[in-house]
């Protein structure tokens, strides 16, 4: 453990982010960003930088749920919207992507009396199509090949690997140079991967069990929980056509709406870290396509000013201590 996490297991468990909680605490809000809930030996689909077993993550819930106000993004933008002080101790739980195993994670949303909202890719949800991410993470994974080559037109890029490793910087590279292209070049790359990992049978088996159905995000929705868009396909914004991205931004609405039988009021900027993933352009769409909020992958604190449009949030880790910090210690110094 290094020095810096020891110190923040010590704040916490001394009380002395309790007391800093209580300081002012109307005037901000913490939204936090989780993925998948799901165990190392369960998981096939996604980075495990953007996973949290059930165990931490039913811990982290029940912590939450004993010490702060659980509230949705409805009152995050009732607040902004009216200049008023938010709950006292307020935080909004959200996840991105869609991932069946969410499913799991409003079980125990719901088991602590608590609310949470789920952004999804409406495209890829049910029969729809399999999530890219997915498909580079289980081909490059499971494929007997030890290379990849790539023409994306503009330059042919190659890909090599001998151990796990190796392929982990693969999948991390090729997901940038998807990111980083318009729709047609992604569609071609996902062509281009199917292709050269025909070895891995059984991906479109592996493929259905990756995200929610719509029966299981009717019953979130039925139970109190929020559907909120994502896009379709999990595009990077900023990177298509403006024609595809609006399409990305309208129709999830559309499709959300017509498969939940309710009002979507809230959306979520696919694709963050280094990437750019929104801009002026982009943000305007959203607002357009009727939306009322809008959360990016910036790291922290929302405060009575924040742009409706550009919302921050904390991005989870396993460690209790180090988002806590965040949520009581950070936003204290950055106020002073």
């Amino acid at each position: 453990m290094n020095q810096s996490r020891k110190i923040k297991d010590f704040l916490l468990a001394s009380g002395f982010m309790s007391l800093c909680r209580n300081i002012s605490s109307r005037d901000t809000v913490s939204i936090l960003r989780y993925h998948a809930i799901t165990n190392p030996e369960d998981n096939f689909y996604a980075s495990p930088s953007i996973c949290l077993s059930e165990s931490i993550f039913e811990h982290q819930i029940q912590y939450l749920s004993r010490h702060y106000n659980v509230i949705d993004l409805d009152q995050v933008s009732d607040s902004l919207r009216q200049g008023k002080k938010f709950p006292p101790r307020s935080v909004v739980l959200t996840f991105d992507d869609g991932y069946r195993d969410n499913f799991r994670a409003y079980r125990i949303l719901k088991k602590y009396g608590v609310t949470g909202t789920f952004y999804v890719a409406a495209g890829c949800l049910g029969d729809g199509e399999p999530l890219w991410l997915f498909e580079v993470i289980y081909l490059i994974e499971h494929t007997n090949k030890t290379s990849l080559n790539i023409n994306t037109g503009e330059r042919e890029w190659g890909f090599q690997w001998t151990n796990r490793t190796e392929r982990w910087q693969a999948i991390r590279k090729i997901t940038a140079l998807i990111k980083s292209n318009e729709l047609k070049t992604r569609e071609a790359i996902r062509t281009r991967l199917r292709a050269e990992m025909s070895d891995v049978t059984d991906i479109d088996e592996k493929a259905k069990m990756v995200m929610l159905s719509w029966d299981q995000a009717r019953e979130m929705h039925n139970n109190g929980m929020t559907i909120a868009s994502h896009t379709m396909t999990h595009i990077n914004l900023p990177n298509a056509s403006l024609q595809d991205a609006k399409d990305e931004i309208v129709q999830c609405k559309q499709v959300l709406e017509s498969q939940l039988g309710a009002e979507v009021r809230h959306f979520s900027y696919p694709n963050g870290g280094n990437y750019s993933y929104y801009n002026p352009e982009i943000k305007k769409l959203v607002m357009d396509a009727g939306y009322i909020t809008s959360t990016t992958s910036n790291n922290g604190i929302v405060r009575g000013d924040a742009d409706l449009f550009e919302l921050k949030r904390i991005r989870i880790t396993p460690h209790l201590s180090e988002v806590i910090y965040q949520m009581d210690i950070e936003r204290l110094i950055s106020k002073a």
